[in-house]
């Protein structure tokens, strides 16, 4: 067993932070942030460092800034436009809902009533009842909502003090956390920890910075190639089907039917219905050449794995459970196959002495 003790080590200590992290979510909230903004801006910090000659501190504060002027960006100029086109769909609805009854009503005529799952509502009715429920919520509400608890507004008056802090410590000093740790765990294995440490940063950095990427590329395409084709709410859907292109399959067809829906029901034409099965079959196969070379460094992660993951985290955990499932996947499989490396030179050395 004692063989196993770095992967054991590991293992259990990803299991304990996990722990703590959900058991203490409103103090350690601040800490996951900052670590989790340090982590994906690490790049850019050694970017900053060969620019300023290794000067640690400047480097730091230059990846502060950077962060900075992207959440800008987002925070008003990407997030206006996506809230505007969200009010813009929902408003929409009730004309959406109305052309696809006459749809379904003129190619079932009487039958429809007994395909309908809900025979005592037609699609307008049912859509307008969704619309009712979205539509007594401004989006602004909406979005304050999602700040509620511990994003609470005295909490993220505080958060956009301690993060940004935080973030700064945890670049400057990352090295000597890590130095920490390792210090921590029996002599014998430390340098297998070390060893072990380094194989799940190269996957999980290269998995989440590739994902990113993908993500970035997906979304801006779609959004580009729809709005070329002229559908409607084109920047919604790209926006969607680019964060949701980390989980494996659901980005593609959550960006998909839609598209083809309002092709056929807003703008009504062949045209329009070749368009975006062009834009997402043309975004299908430079996904599959551009995933390979973002996604060179990391161990293959299967994506039913994935949505294993991501099922598990979102049922135990919510919102924050989702949030995790991925990176704690990618974190694993590289523990685990080193695990399995042991295990198989262990039988084939007992074979060898058999």
């Amino acid at each position: 067993m004692s063989k196993y003790l770095p992967e054991l080590y590991l293992f259990f200590t990803v299991l304990l932070l996990l722990l703590l992290l959900f058991l203490l979510k409103p103090a350690l909230m601040p800490f996951f942030i900052a670590s989790v903004l340090a982590y994906i801006s690490s790049p850019i910090f050694s970017f900053f460092q060969q620019l300023t000659g290794r000067k640690v501190r400047l480097s730091a504060l230059l990846t502060l800034f950077t962060l900075f002027l992207a959440f800008a960006v987002a925070l008003f100029v990407v997030l206006p436009t996506v809230i505007d086109q969200v009010q813009s769909f929902i408003n929409y609805l009730p004309v959406l809902a109305k052309k696809l009854d006459n749809f379904f009503y003129h190619h079932f005529g009487r039958h429809w009533s007994f395909l309908h799952p809900f025979k005592s509502m037609n699609a307008t009715e049912l859509l307008q009842e969704l619309y009712s429920k979205l539509g007594t919520i401004p989006i602004g509400n909406l979005i304050s909502k999602l700040f509620s608890g511990v994003f609470s507004i005295i909490s993220i008056a505080i958060n956009i003090v301690v993060v940004p802090f935080l973030t700064y410590y945890f670049l400057v000093e990352a090295e000597k956390i890590v130095g920490v740790y390792v210090a921590l765990a029996p002599v014998s294995i430390q340098e297998e920890l070390r060893e072990l440490l380094d194989k799940v940063h190269s996957s999980l950095s290269s998995y989440l910075i590739g994902q990113m990427a993908v993500a970035t590329f997906v979304g801006m395409y779609i959004a580009v190639g729809l709005f070329l084709v002229g559908i409607k709410y084109s920047l919604l859907i790209g926006f969607v089907a680019g964060v949701l292109n980390m989980i494996p399959y659901v980005g593609f067809f959550s960006g998909l039917l839609p598209s083809l829906l309002l092709a056929v029901f807003d703008n009504g034409s062949l045209e329009a219905v070749l368009g975006v099965l062009a834009v997402f079959l043309t975004e299908a196969g430079l996904e599959n050449l551009i995933y390979p070379l973002v996604m060179s460094r990391t161990t293959g992660v299967n994506p039913i794995l994935i949505i294993l993951f991501i099922f598990v985290g979102g049922y135990l955990g919510g919102f924050l459970g989702i949030v995790v499932a991925v990176p704690l996947a990618v974190i694993l499989i590289p523990i685990f196959e080193s695990f399995l490396d042991k295990k198989r030179g262990v039988a084939v050395a007992c074979r060898g002495n058999g």
